[in-house]
Order: C-alpha cells, then sequence, then structure tokens
C-alpha cells in the first residue's frame, strides 16, 4: 500500500483522468505478482492493477493510469460509437495480445507484435500527451524508434485525444 499522500495523488489524478475521459472513476490496486507495469482487469469488474514495485513512485503510477484508463476509453468508446476510430479499435480489441494471453515479458516478437498494436500506440501517446500538458511530466519512452512512432501518431491524432 502506498503511504497516505502518495495515495492522495493517486486517487486526485485517477479522478482527474476519469473525468477528462467521462467515464467512471474505477479502483486502483497494486500487486507484486504481475510481470508487466500495470493491467486493466476487465473482469470481475473494471480496475487497474500497477506493479507493486512502482507504490511509491508516482510518476511510474501516473503513466500506468493515465495508459489504463485510456485502455478503458478505448473499449467504452468501440462500444458506443460506429465510427471509423471505433471499428479499428473494435476490430483490434478482439485480438489484441496482452500479458493475459501472450508472452509480451520473455517472448521478443510477441512483444514487439503487441506494443505496435494501434491500441498500444494509442494508449502510450496519449499517456505522453496527457501527462506533459495536464500534469507537466515528461514521458519519453526508452526505445527511441517507439518514441518516434508515439510522436508522430500525437501530431496525427492530438485532435482525438
Amino acid at each position: 500500500m502506498p503511504d497516505i499522500n502518495m495515495q492522495k495523488k493517486i486517487e486526485l489524478l485517477s479522478q482527474k483522468v476519469s473525468d477528462y475521459f467521462n467515464i467512471e472513476q474505477i479502483p486502483i490496486s497494486f500487486d507484486n505478482t504481475i510481470l508487466d507495469d500495470s493491467r486493466l482487469n476487465i473482469k470481475p469488474k473494471f480496475s487497474i492493477v500497477i506493479n507493486g514495485k512502482f507504490k511509491n513512485d508516482y510518476f511510474e503510477c501516473a503513466k500506468a493510469i493515465t495508459h489504463e484508463y485510456r485502455h478503458l476509453f478505448q473499449i467504452v468508446y468501440s462500444y458506443y460509437y460506429d465510427d471509423e476510430i471505433a471499428t479499428n479499435w473494435k476490430r483490434e480489441l478482439q485480438t489484441m495480445k496482452s500479458s493475459e494471453n501472450a508472452d509480451i515479458i520473455y517472448d521478443d516478437e510477441e512483444h514487439t507484435d503487441y506494443a505496435y498494436q494501434e491500441l498500444d500506440i494509442d494508449a502510450f501517446a496519449f499517456t505522453k500527451y496527457y501527462l506533459c500538458n495536464y500534469e507537466d511530466l515528461i514521458v519519453v519512452h526508452p526505445n527511441k524508434l517507439y518514441e518516434e512512432v508515439i510522436k508522430k501518431y500525437i501530431e496525427k491524432n492530438k485532435c482525438f485525444f
């Protein structure tokens, strides 16, 4: 469990991001057994799980919260809308790789396939955009090529952020 001050900061960011998307705020917990940095759980109910090693690291928690809320938004948007974006996201949601159905941690090929899914690029791009513009946090992906993909995605799609 994060300290009280960290818990308040996390709760406030969660509220701000859920308000930004106009979706219901969902619970956030920490788990030392997950291998990835964070994940969006869908069942039994929506929740965000962040790797326990980040419980007192606000920057990593902010990235996780923003990224996972974007995935929640993608699900909600694809359910309620019938435009090109919703159609693309709906299709990709049906076949999306994740730590639940692929070895994205230890298998380089599956990790690359996972990372270059539009839904994940979109979530990384939104995280970079939102945290820079609303939280004054600068997020730079450690992979320079992927960082360029994210920047290009933001340029092309920021009107949808």
